[in-house]
């Protein structure tokens, strides 16, 4: 799945991660220690995409990270290449 942040509505794409497409909309992960007390919640949405024609948009489900959220944490995580 795809990673954007999304700062002030504006989103911007910064990788992509290993999450499952059927996830709800929190995908909760849980870090170390007792899994109730340490775990990260990131948040699963939408980005609309024009498609080749004006009238084409597409939707795609991604992980939409809030300012100071780290994607690092998130399995498998590959951020864009330079």
């Amino acid at each position: 799945m795809r990673v954007f942040l999304d700062d002030g509505g504006e989103q911007r794409l910064l990788g992509r991660a290993d999450i499952p497409e059927d996830v709800g909309a929190v995908y909760e992960l849980r870090l170390f220690g007792p899994a109730s007390i340490i775990r990260e919640q990131f948040t699963v949405g939408t980005v609309t995409h024009l498609g080749p024609s004006r009238h084409d948009l597409r939707a795609e489900r991604v992980i939409l990270l809030e300012p100071g959220q780290r994607p690092e944490l998130l399995p498998g995580w590959q951020p864009l290449s330079s």
